[in-house]
């Protein structure tokens, strides 16, 4: 069986980052003293936000070819510009994402709740929360890899991967992920979202690309031109 590595990468990268996110702040809440409160808050926020994923991903098979091509291209094309156009002001600034942070409760906004006996409904609420608006992304953004190319065992086997490498990561590499380049990371996945997005949104409304789908790797080399001119002009405009 063929492996569709385009869709691999961009799962693997989407993915990764988020869910580095949501590890981390379970992590930081845990190690405040609230484990119970942080795995039921992750476990019932994947739960949640996966039943919402397979009764969308079920409806969406329902569509026809041409909309549906237009729905995936402009989602994708929402969270790709969305990340590459923060990257590249955290680029050109030099800021790093909250959760990187040896404080990432505070850096996130997250407040807990330190005056609960026992089982504190309020910390489970909040990392409740935290993980279902992560998974939400994460989710959508895989059902809309999958029903664009079918390739379902890549982008699944690329998300199962980014959750066992993000535990691992937090769990065991914590004092070493601020030599991560996470930003350039999500800079990759935004850009490879991009031009996945324009492809398949293009398609959808009836234009013709030359090379097929090999135009996506001509849309990513523009992509990133671009948001390398875009980190050296941000990075040289004169401070007001």
């Amino acid at each position: 069986m063929m492996i569709n590595w385009s869709i691999f990468l961009a799962a693997l990268g989407s993915t990764s980052i988020e869910f580095l996110e949501v590890v981390a702040i379970a992590y930081a809440i845990g190690s405040s003293g609230y484990v119970r409160e942080a795995i039921w808050g992750s476990v019932v926020g994947l739960m949640i936000v996966l039943s919402v994923a397979i009764a969308l991903g079920t409806g969406l098979q329902f569509l026809p070819l041409q909309p549906l091509q237009i729905l995936i291209g402009g989602l994708l094309l929402w969270f790709g510009w969305g990340w590459a156009k923060k990257s590249v002001r955290r680029l050109a600034t030099g800021r790093r994402a909250g959760w990187i942070d040896d404080q990432v409760l505070e850096k996130e906004g997250i407040v807990l709740d330190q005056e609960s006996t026992g089982f504190s409904k309020l910390n489970f609420l909040i990392m409740t929360k935290s993980v279902a608006l992560e998974a939400l992304e994460i989710f959508v953004i895989v059902i809309t890899l999958g029903l664009a190319t079918s390739a379902w065992y890549e982008a699944i086997a690329a998300t199962g991967l980014a959750l066992l490498l993000s535990l691992v990561s937090v769990v065991f590499l914590h004092p070493y992920l601020v030599k991560l380049p996470e930003v350039l990371i999500k800079l990759g996945a935004g850009i490879m979202l991009s031009a996945m997005g324009t492809f398949w949104l293009g398609e959808g409304m009836g234009l013709e690309f030359p090379f097929d789908e090999f135009f996506i790797l001509i849309l990513i080399t523009l992509y990133s031109l671009t948001a390398g001119i875009s980190v050296y002009w941000f990075k040289n405009q004169p401070v007001t």
